[in-house]
């Protein structure tokens, strides 16, 4: 079985090309009365990050007085070098990553927070057609496969060992216990790479957000025997990272930059607008040779490749129900997650400063409703 094809320190920056104007979706943008400030953000191609192209798109962040440099970036190592070396102010990145950052698991410490969850769900775990012909059907037929005398472990592909897949496959294979995910090998991959080298038999799953599983089921080369909805409701899967140096020298801009971003998630978060987002998206040229795998998602059915389907708006969701607020309960739910997986060191054992729930609150107003259910508890629970 081929070892990993590339890994966390080989993805490069790259620039984002002008996507063409659509007046259909696009409004008016007002004229502002003050200069608009420069802030520059970062993002890896992947359905939930949706809110920054139409923060750009719609005119949102000018709006709020932003003017913003948009960079999509291959994977997350770029966009954690990038943060780093102050090559970005904001970005994308998986929940996990404040903790990765903040405690230089792979690189000098960066110190970053987050004020903003920008979405829940839309992840799922796809598996070879191959291991499903071999008689694999549940998280216990993988575990016997992993587990008999075939020659070569099962090779699972990630875009992150810091990220909320990470999680959600460990927590597929060993609800409780850690023997099988300890097991597997694991590559890290740019999300976009991994349904060619599933196709091509270098791996033999992986687990990402869409649309890249859904392109995986659409080529007959993989299936979906879970996702993200095993996790407990409104989890924090993508995050708004901020550096801190930006929020303490421009606090002005932070803020704005959390109501912009608000509003385009509500945006996204309505069901009524998921057709128009589905045709902004596709004209977006990182998803022009994908775009039929973004309505399973987007407008549904989501299907798994093996003859079920999901509603799209319970797999994937931008905002409402307090999914946005950054509380204590979601930072230590993320901690607990990690050092259950090993994944930060001993001495990274708090969350105080890694979520900012007081920089939402002055910019958005007090938290809308209580902590969800399913993440007061210290350890990851299937939902």
């Amino acid at each position: 079985m081929a070892q990993a094809l590339l890994t966390e320190n080989d993805f490069y920056f790259m620039p984002v090309p002008s996507t063409p104007a659509r007046p259909s979706v696009r409004p008016h943008r007002p004229t502002l009365r003050s200069p608009r400030q420069r802030v520059r953000l970062g993002f890896v191609p992947l359905l939930d990050s949706a809110p920054f192209t139409v923060a750009e798109e719609l005119g949102i962040f000018a709006r709020h007085g932003l003017d913003v440099t948009l960079s999509c970036e291959l994977g997350w190592a770029s966009i954690r070098d990038r943060l780093i070396h102050d090559g970005l102010d904001a970005a994308q990145a998986p929940a996990p990553f404040v903790y990765r950052l903040r405690a230089g698991v792979d690189g000098p410490p960066c110190e970053v927070f987050s004020s903003y969850i920008l979405n829940s769900g839309g992840s799922a775990i796809t598996l070879s057609t191959a291991l499903r012909r071999q008689g694999v059907r549940t998280a216990e037929d993988f575990k016997r496969h992993l587990r008999s005398k075939h020659p070569d472990r099962p090779v699972m592909a990630l875009s992150s060992l810091h990220s909320c897949q990470m999680l959600l496959l460990r927590q597929w294979l060993d609800p409780g216990e850690t023997d099988a995910a300890n097991e597997i090998q694991t590559v890290v991959l740019p999300a976009a790479q991994m349904p060619a080298a599933l196709q091509a038999g270098h791996i033999d799953g992986f687990c990402v957000s869409e649309p890249w599983n859904s392109v995986a089921v659409a080529a007959g080369s993989g299936w979906c025997p879970s996702t993200s909805l095993h996790f407990p409701p409104l989890f924090p899967e993508k995050i708004l990272l901020a550096r801190t140096a930006f929020a303490d020298r421009s606090p002005n801009e932070h803020a704005a930059l959390l109501r912009a971003m608000d509003e385009a998630c509500q945006w996204c978060g309505d069901p009524r607008n998921r057709p128009a987002l589905t045709d902004l998206l596709s004209g977006c040229p990182w998803f022009q040779e994908v775009r039929s795998s973004l309505r399973p998602a987007l407008l549904g059915p989501f299907d798994c490749g093996d003859g079920s389907g999901l509603a799209p708006h319970d797999l994937l969701r931008f905002h409402g129900d307090g999914l946005n607020f950054p509380g204590p309960e979601k930072a230590e739910w993320i901690l607990s997650g990690m050092r259950q997986a090993n994944l930060l060191p001993a001495s990274q054992t708090r969350h105080e400063g890694a979520f900012r729930p007081d920089l939402f609150e002055e910019a958005l107003g007090p938290a809308p409703v209580p902590a969800p259910p399913g993440l007061s508890s210290a350890r990851i629970r299937h939902a």
